[in-house]
C-alpha cells in the first residue's frame, strides 16, 4: 500500500502531475498539506488528467498532522529530500506500507518535520544540479519504489 504527502506544494502543474504517477502506480490516497492546492482546481484538474477524481485524496492544515495520521495506521513515513542525514534511494529498504512525504518546489520538506524520520533519501545527481523538479524526483522514487518491490 502506498500514498503520498505533499508539503505545500504551491504549483497546481506539479500537484496534478504527483496524482498522475500515483494513479498510474495505484497509490490509494495523496496528502495535500498546508498551502497545497486541492480538487476541484480547474488547473489542478487540467493537469492531472482527471486523475484527482479517480485517485483519493485528503486534506490536512498541517502537514505534521499527516505524517502522524499515516504514522498511527502503521506507514513508514519517506521523505524525499537531499540533506545531511540522507541515504541514496538505492539504499532503501523494502517497506509494505509506504508514505512518500515530498516538499515545495523551493524550500523542500520543511525541516522541522525531518529529525522525526527514520527514512530520509535522496536521487543520486550525476551533474552538479541540486535537484530535479518536485513531480520528477516523486516519479523516479516512485517507480524505483514500484520496481524495487514486485
Amino acid at each position: 500500500m502506498r500514498v503520498v504527502i505533499l508539503d505545500n506544494l504551491r504549483s497546481a502543474h506539479n500537484v496534478g502531475s504527483i496524482f498522475r504517477t500515483a494513479s498510474a502506480l495505484q497509490y490509494s490516497e495523496v496528502a495535500l498539506c498546508g498551502v497545497t492546492i486541492t480538487p476541484p482546481a480547474k488547473k489542478l484538474s487540467d493537469s492531472s488528467r482527471g486523475t484527482d477524481k479517480l485517485i483519493s485524496w485528503k486534506s490536512f492544515s498541517a502537514t505534521s498532522e499527516a505524517i502522524n495520521h499515516y504514522q498511527e495506521i502503521g506507514f513508514h513515513v519517506v521523505a524525499l529530500e537531499t540533506c545531511p542525514e540522507s541515504q541514496p534511494i538505492q539504499d532503501m529498504p523494502k517497506l509494505d506500507k509506504l508514505a512518500w512525504l515530498v516538499g515545495n518546489e523551493a524550500k523542500g520538506i520543511c525541516p522541522s518535520l525531518l529529525p522525526g524520520l527514520k527514512h530520509i533519501y535522496y536521487l543520486p545527481m550525476l551533474s552538479e544540479q541540486s535537484g530535479i523538479n518536485v513531480s520528477c524526483a516523486f516519479s523516479s522514487a516512485a517507480y524505483h519504489d514500484y520496481f524495487k518491490n514486485t
